[in-house]
């Protein structure tokens, strides 16, 4: 897997969501070290938080009319359609497609920052909205 780690050049600005995306980072990190015999649960907490990290920025979007929010649910939809296909498979003991695609999750969290996160941050800027708070 490339190695991915935090740095002050991913950062988009917004505090919850760089905060959500250092998270994100970490478990990458941690999953691929993890013994198969605790990959699922690993995998299955990383699917757990993408769906409340995607929730909350979609939220986002919505409240300010976002025009590209079309596109951006799409691709986080992508990214969840492919994750739910081998929760699966690392549940009943096959760990290689799973662990494959864990291994190109940083290429696509990558290009995602930097073609969508960041233009929405941008919108989010100029509209003056606030990150949604959750309990």
């Amino acid at each position: 897997m490339e190695q991915l780690t935090w740095s002050p050049a991913l950062s988009l600005g917004i505090a919850e969501m760089d905060n959500a995306h250092k998270a994100l980072i970490q478990e990458l990190t941690d999953i691929m070290q993890v013994p198969d015999h605790e990959f699922a649960a690993s995998l299955q907490r990383i699917v757990d938080l993408l769906e409340t990290d995607f929730r909350e920025e979609e939220e986002l979007m919505e409240k300010i009319g976002y025009a590209d929010l079309r596109a951006h649910r799409e691709d986080h939809a992508e990214l969840l359609s492919t994750l739910h296909h081998v929760v699966p498979k690392a549940m009943s003991g096959d760990y290689v497609l799973p662990r494959q695609v864990l291994a190109m999750l940083p290429q696509w969290f990558l290009g995602h920052l930097v073609k969508m996160d960041a233009a929405l941050v941008k919108a989010l800027n100029l509209a003056g909205a606030q990150p949604v708070e959750h309990d």
